[in-house]
């Protein structure tokens, strides 16, 4: 559907967007959104992944569909799209879920998120407290205000509530009066929208004029209207920090090397000194534990299906939890040498997202697993790295466990980090596990860089049985530990 751009279009936007909140709100009242507490610490630092000093911070869009162009890309899923921007070197993500106008979903920006370890922002307009409940049940970490679209009460409204709930806030403007009112609401994020979202009319120049307004101190994004390394040198340059690109990706052929190509044609590229780290706590067998692991701030949530294992739980218990959980803790069921057809069956009825194989699995059985694999990988004495070379196409990601007699993993027994070092710099997605605990786990990462830290035992007052404040203690630990991964 294309759309005549005329000054009644943000108006039947919003009044569209209003019907459809009640509409979600009669279905799923609010009370159901708010599962668990709101958890700051389980977020991902968009502002921080935006503001680094000497990076070329792209926040990189997934846009199904635009009111004045149609159908942009809908043959591609999010979950490819969002890989192809991280390791073309996005900065963030940002989602559109509006779904009248855009095609978007909260769907989208589930399945984007938990494909990455990038910040997600929601991008929508939004306009209800509930919206931003639902934005931080998906998993966003940030959501979009658009100044024009509110009243100054409204804005400052939900501007405290995403706050009170953990989420960043970019406040959207166009011109200098919508400036102003974004700074009287304590705006520490600004975006500048070189569209203006009545006419949809897009005029670069709104973003040099705006920018020296800015206060330093404040967060400066760039919107709409990019379209090549000459126009983000020049926006750079004026003072932005960060830079939103959407269609110019969205059109291409590849987003994914877009992407890298406007990165290149700036600046080589170059590894960021603040490396996300991602949690994970395995071998939850209780609801009260993995809503406790998810306050906490894990990022996802380990099941054994091995029945050798002191921590295994049965399909019925594994189920009952993933259904108690948020929906953007990622679920990983962990399997030994189980067939696909086993690991198929568990993984529909639990609600798998991953699946974390520790036996002798080869590539293809990697590759062929009903979901998403991790493939674990034990280090002992005689341990070559070239092994998990070979798993690098078929596994989105490799695990390092300790080698123990007897037992797949789950030891609680570290191994040589240096041997985890040589794997790092031969795997794309690296998981460190074996013997973490809240004492160490800063110095693992530390030593090693990898992008999630796998625990279980090191969290735990029993076999099976998490303790929270240990958990906690653990999640902070990562977090303190990010901005020093080599």
């Amino acid at each position: 559907m294309v759309l005549t751009p005329g000054p009644n279009l943000l108006a039947r936007i919003l009044a569209r967007t209003r019907e459809r909140v009640a509409e979600r709100r009669r279905a799923f009242p609010i009370d159901r959104l708010q599962v668990t507490a709101p958890t700051p610490t389980g977020r991902r630092r968009f502002a921080q992944a935006v503001s680094r000093a000497g990076r070329l911070n792209v926040i990189a869009e997934f846009k199904r569909r635009s009111p004045s162009k149609g159908v942009l890309r809908e043959d591609l899923p999010p979950v490819q799209v969002a890989q192809a921007y991280e390791i073309a070197g996005a900065a963030a993500l940002s989602v559109l879920t509006e779904e009248d106008f855009f095609g978007g979903s909260l769907e989208d920006l589930r399945e984007a998120r938990g494909a990455t370890l990038l910040p997600t922002l929601r991008k929508d307009f939004i306009v209800d407290p509930y919206q931003i409940w639902e934005a931080w049940y998906a998993g966003a970490d940030a959501i979009l205000l658009i100044v024009t679209a509110l009243s100054d009460a409204e804005l400052a409204g939900l501007h405290a509530t995403a706050l009170e709930v953990g989420l960043d806030v970019v406040v959207e403007v166009h011109d200098r009066e919508e400036l102003g009112r974004a700074l009287a609401a304590n705006a520490r994020i600004v975006g500048v929208n070189s569209r203006d979202l009545r006419t949809l009319e897009v005029d670069l120049g709104t973003a040099f004029a705006l920018a020296p307004l800015i206060p330093s101190g404040v967060v400066k994004i760039a919107e709409s209207g990019i379209r090549n390394g000459d126009d983000l040198r020049r926006l750079r340059e004026a003072g932005y920090d960060a830079f939103l690109v959407g269609e110019q990706l969205m059109t291409s052929p590849d987003p994914g090397l877009a992407l890298e190509s406007l990165i290149k044609s700036v600046a080589p590229p170059t590894r960021s000194s603040q490396h996300r780290v991602a949690v994970k706590i395995c071998g939850i067998t209780s609801v009260e534990d993995g809503l406790a692991a998810a306050r906490a701030g894990a990022d996802a949530l380990g099941f054994v299906f091995w029945p050798g294992s002191p921590r295994a739980v049965d399909t019925a218990t594994a189920r009952r939890i993933s259904q108690a959980l948020p929906p953007f803790v990622l679920r990983v069921g962990v399997f030994v040498d189980a067939s696909r057809e086993e690991m198929a069956r568990v993984a529909d009825q639990v609600g798998l997202d991953l699946v974390q194989l520790h036996g002798s699995e080869s590539p293809q059985q990697v590759a062929a697993a009903p979901r998403r694999a991790i493939k674990a990988l034990r280090v002992g004495a005689d341990f070559d790295p070239e092994l998990a070379v070979a798993f690098q196409e078929a596994a989105i990601a490799v695990l390092l466990d300790t080698q123990s007699t007897g037992a797949p993993g789950g030891s609680g027994q570290r191994f040589d980090w240096s041997k985890a070092r040589a794997v790092r710099a031969r795997v794309a997605h690296l998981v460190l596990a074996g013997g973490l605990d809240p004492d160490n786990v800063e110095a693992a990462i530390a030593t090693v860089g990898p992008d999630a830290v796998d625990v279980s035992s090191g969290v735990e007052s029993s076999p099976g049985r998490k303790d929270e404040a240990k958990v906690r203690a653990f999640v902070e630990a990562v977090r303190k530990a990010e901005t020093c991964a080599p």
